[in-house]
């Protein structure tokens, strides 16, 4: 297939929309059309950015061979308190036509499974959110593509020209985004030393009582500057920066966007294979490949690293056990290197029974050891005792639903954007022997690339 310029491709899709509807087999259903050109090689990110649509989205896997820069809303499922997982899925696949493989929701869900009411600062994500992009610059190994999501209904007809009208819209010249200088105003850490000093020993306080073995506190550094700041800028400044990790971006309204680069896979489901992992444990990189090393080798040898890492293992292979006829597990206890940090880790690959769906899954898995702690209940009560605000979609199940396919990641290593506003989260693993000051110092390194990324 030969690709043509976006200009063109905007016009072939309105070609191609008006036939798909018009040579619809079922008329009367309720459904998804979509139609694709292949386009000459853009940049997703850089598109998005030059794109006004109020709502979007972005997805981009580990290892970049998949992006999906999205635009507005097909379709949306959302609330403001979570339903049934089970029945939240199914709804998604009713729309998810085996035809197009490449069709997804994405989206996520609030971190606290217990309905807690969101705070302000989350209120446009509410407990869960799943769009059908409108439209989308979809790249992967096959090509990129322009791609329109049509939600077909029978009884509205004219939202057809809707669409079109959008499609019409889409910029097609593409321009570096201009960052721009700013600056800081105010720098506010919720916990601010003292607090996370006495959350921490009020936690290890407890672990000795036996209430639990582990818990994650988080902070979160709120930053106001002396201008809006934009998102999808910002978030390819955090790519240029990343090394192996899943990119997310949703922006709900046009004054607030939860973007992320994170290590973290909570799984991916490929038919009735599942991959996953687990990671814990936390150094930072070396200036050089000998203090490098020495971060490594200390990460591997340090008996609470490995003790935490331990919990984390020992929970997801309990659920996997649960759900796959068949598991392979590292042998041995590994280093992830990131661009800033490094972590230990385990890689699993299992063959899932017939009877488990990805609610299943999520309910099963989320939140992990790594998230919230051992045992999960006790360890939740902590964090909602100890953290001082609410964490939203920080640390939650985020990603996409297709036909065929699911990937969830944990949005760790995120922030949350308010116009002239950024709250970076981080979090650290709380067990017997840790630190204050260490496990301070933990989350600075693991914000430090969201910092460079602000010219902090």
């Amino acid at each position: 297939m030969n690709t043509v310029s976006l200009h063109s491709a905007k016009i072939r899709l309105s070609e191609d929309l008006r036939r798909s509807v018009q040579e619809l087999s079922d008329p009367w259903r309720k459904q998804i059309i979509r139609c694709k050109v292949e386009v000459e090689d853009i940049a997703a990110m850089q598109w998005l950015a030059c794109q006004s649509s109020i709502v979007k989205t972005y997805w981009a896997n580990r290892n970049q061979e998949f992006k999906m820069a999205g635009l507005g809303v097909a379709h949306k499922l959302s609330g403001d308190t979570l339903p049934d997982l089970n029945i939240l899925f199914d709804q998604m696949h009713e729309l998810l036509d085996p035809r197009y493989p490449d069709l997804r929701y994405y989206g996520g869900f609030q971190f606290d499974f217990g309905g807690e009411a969101q705070a302000r600062e989350w209120a446009s994500f509410g407990a869960f959110r799943f769009v059908i992009p409108q439209f989308e610059l979809h790249r992967s190994e096959s090509g990129a593509f322009l791609v329109c999501n049509h939600y077909y209904e029978p009884e509205y007809q004219g939202k057809l020209d809707e669409v079109l009208t959008e499609l019409e819209s889409i910029q097609s010249d593409i321009t570096l985004s201009n960052w721009g200088e700013r600056a800081v105003l105010h720098r506010q850490d919720v916990h601010d030393r003292d607090t996370w000093q006495n959350s921490i020993l009020t936690a290890l306080a407890q672990m000795s009582e036996g209430q639990y073995d582990k818990v994650v506190l988080a902070r979160k550094a709120l930053l106001t500057f002396n201008d809006p700041l934009d998102p999808v800028a910002y978030l390819l400044r955090l790519r240029r920066m990343s090394e192996e990790t899943f990119n997310f971006f949703f922006q709900p309204d046009q004054d607030h966007a939860f973007l992320g680069a994170t290590p973290e896979r909570l799984f991916k489901r490929v038919g009735r294979t599942i991959q996953t992992e687990a990671i814990a444990g936390t150094r930072p990189r070396g200036k050089t490949t000998v203090e490098d090393q020495r971060y490594s080798k200390a990460l591997l040898h340090s008996e609470k690293e490995l003790r935490e890492h331990a919990i984390v293992v020992d929970m997801i292979r309990g659920v996997l056990d649960k759900h796959c006829t068949s598991l392979e597990v590292d042998e041995e206890v590994g280093v992830i290197k990131l661009s800033h940090v490094q972590h230990l880790c385990k890689h699993f690959n299992g063959t899932l029974d017939e009877n488990t769906n990805d609610a299943d899954l999520i309910r099963d898995l989320h939140p992990t050891p790594a998230m919230g702690g051992f045992p999960i209940q006790a360890a939740l009560k902590a964090i909602q005792e100890l953290e001082p605000f609410q964490r939203g979609w920080y640390a939650a199940p985020v990603g996409y639903v297709g036909h065929h396919s699911t990937e969830f990641v944990v949005a760790i290593r995120s922030a949350l954007i308010e116009r002239d506003q950024v709250s970076l989260y981080s979090g650290a693993g709380i067990v017997p022997g840790s630190d204050p000051e260490e496990e301070w110092q933990e989350i600075e390194d693991k914000i430090s690339k969201f910092l460079k990324a602000l010219d902090l």
